[in-house]
């Protein structure tokens, strides 16, 4: 069963089943209490699996470079995906090496995503109830990124899963809770 709700236009507009919604929100609760509970394994789980993707990225963008040796740009393609290999082989050698610079790029990623949510939270306060939880997300995922520039680099190890978690879990009440605040506005 789907539902309808109010775009901002006044327009009634075809809405996703709003239990998926909630779902999801209930699954990044639950991973970001996993990753709570276990933050130095949230952070290494984290820092390999980015390590595997960049050197898939890595060997499969070298492949696409050698399939286009006909281009005159091919060398520049194997430039690039070669560094990603080498980036992806070398943090998983070197995994604290890959947890630094893997908290520097969720530090960037969680004040970009706090800013964002707070601008959206604050566009969507005319016409949308509970949208404070979308605040409440922006703030907490601004504060996670100052947490992890202030502690840099003392509490990387740790820091970066920990915060991750409440990330995800903030994230996860945020849909939550805007998953009712629909259903509740629709009918």
């Amino acid at each position: 069963m789907t539902t309808k709700a109010v775009s901002t236009r006044g327009v009634a507009a075809p809405q996703q089943d709003t239990r998926r919604l909630t779902l999801v929100g209930a699954a990044f609760a639950a991973i970001g209490v996993l990753a709570i509970l276990l933050p130095a394994l949230a952070t290494l789980t984290a820092e390999l699996l980015v390590a595997a993707l960049f050197a898939l990225w890595g060997g499969v963008g070298l492949w696409f470079a050698w399939e286009m040796q006909p281009a005159p740009e091919w060398r520049y393609a194997a430039a690039v995906f070669g560094l990603l290999l080498l980036a992806g082989i070398v943090f998983m050698i070197f995994p604290v090496a890959g947890v630094a610079a893997l908290t520097i790029l969720m530090m960037i990623s969680f004040l970009m995503e706090g800013i964002l949510s707070v601008i959206f939270g604050l566009r969507s306060s005319s016409h949308l109830a509970n949208w404070g939880w979308l605040i409440f997300s922006g703030v907490c995922s601004l504060i996670i990124g100052l947490v992890i520039l202030i502690g840099w680099p003392g509490t990387t190890r740790w820091m970066l899963g920990l915060l991750m978690g409440v990330n995800f879990l903030s994230s996860g009440l945020s849909l939550i809770m805007l998953g009712r605040a629909i259903n509740t506005r629709v009918t």
